[in-house]
């Protein structure tokens, strides 16, 4: 069998990554919001009940590309704009109360950039932990005695990215205690409806690979390239018995083509193109570091759906 995946093979353009990370510096000193700061700040109390805001929301984005982009703490995001504030009277600094509180309360969401909707979705679907302090390994083996039942744990992200432009399409963000298969329903639903593009297939691996998993993508047209163990059953079902025989699970046929040769089945469906989603962690642990700052579990959540919004417009 034979996919149409999306073609992503094609020559690097240095001239253009070499104007995107320079846009991204850009990022640290636009002061774009300054522009609409009243229009901003007239918006967020039109039928607000009790004290006015008197920051836009803009500031507080600004904020948190600096707490999130060069890990500053609030106190020190406060220092930067009371910096800037000197040379720009428009601009007023919060207290780092305020920064913190309108933070965590800031509606983010996935957007990924605006693509033809008739154009069929590829998505690879992955799953990584974040420590939720900076700690080190040594800090849990000697003071914690080696029993992980004692640490404070991390957190597990869940992403579907679009193995096309490599945007991050659907997030899912929870404790440790939920397998990587856990959130793989609202991943796909996170995908379809960030994008309003049809989902054609998925690449993920052998951490979703289930009989229900095969079912659902089977009965929606999703193309499931999905590893397969090595010790899945393969043989058809016996022709004895018509009456009392089964359906044919999906898993079984798949994995009848699968594992008959598998490095076949990679090229033909592209199943290397998962490794975009290997990718987005990479760029999210190597640049926003392997840890949130945030202290309760809300926080941390919306740190990291911060984050990767971030991601999706520095790309």
């Amino acid at each position: 069998m034979v996919c149409i995946t999306p073609n992503t093979k094609s020559k690097r353009d240095w001239k253009s990554v070499n104007n995107r990370l320079v846009k991204q510096g850009t990022l640290l000193v636009s002061l774009s919001f300054l522009d609409s700061w009243q229009e901003q700040v007239k918006q967020l109390n039109d039928g607000k009940v009790g004290r006015p805001y008197k920051y836009p929301t803009g500031l507080i984005d600004y904020a948190g590309l600096l707490h999130c982009f060069i890990h500053l703490p609030y106190r020190q995001a406060k220092g930067v704009l009371v910096a800037i504030a000197e040379k720009e009277p428009r601009l007023k600094a919060a207290d780092y109360c305020t920064l913190c509180r309108r933070f965590n309360k800031l509606e983010t969401k996935i957007q990924p950039r605006q693509q033809n909707s008739e154009e069929d979705l590829w998505v690879a679907i992955d799953a990584s932990g974040v420590c939720i302090t900076n700690r080190g390994e040594w800090m849990r083996k000697i003071h914690r005695k080696g029993k992980i039942t004692e640490s404070k744990g991390f957190l597990k992200i869940h992403v579907s990215v679009d193995v096309k432009t490599k945007e991050v399409v659907g997030l899912e963000i929870t404790t440790d205690k939920v397998g990587d298969n856990g959130r793989f329903d609202a991943l796909l639903q996170d995908s379809i409806t960030n994008t309003n593009r049809p989902l054609k297939g998925i690449y993920a691996d052998g951490g979703y690979d289930t009989f229900e998993n095969f079912e659902k993508l089977e009965e929606t047209g999703i193309f499931p390239g999905i590893r397969i163990d090595e010790n899945a059953v393969t043989d058809p079902p016996p022709n004895r018995y018509p009456q009392r025989r089964r359906k044919e699970p999906a898993r079984t046929k798949h994995a009848r083509k699968q594992l008959q040769d598998r490095d076949t089945w990679k090229k033909e469906t592209g199943y290397g193109l998962r490794w975009h989603s290997e990718g987005f962690f990479s760029v999210l642990k190597r640049r926003y570091g392997k840890h949130v700052m945030a202290k309760n579990f809300k926080n941390m959540q919306q740190e990291l759906l911060f984050k990767a919004q971030l991601y999706n417009q520095l790309l």
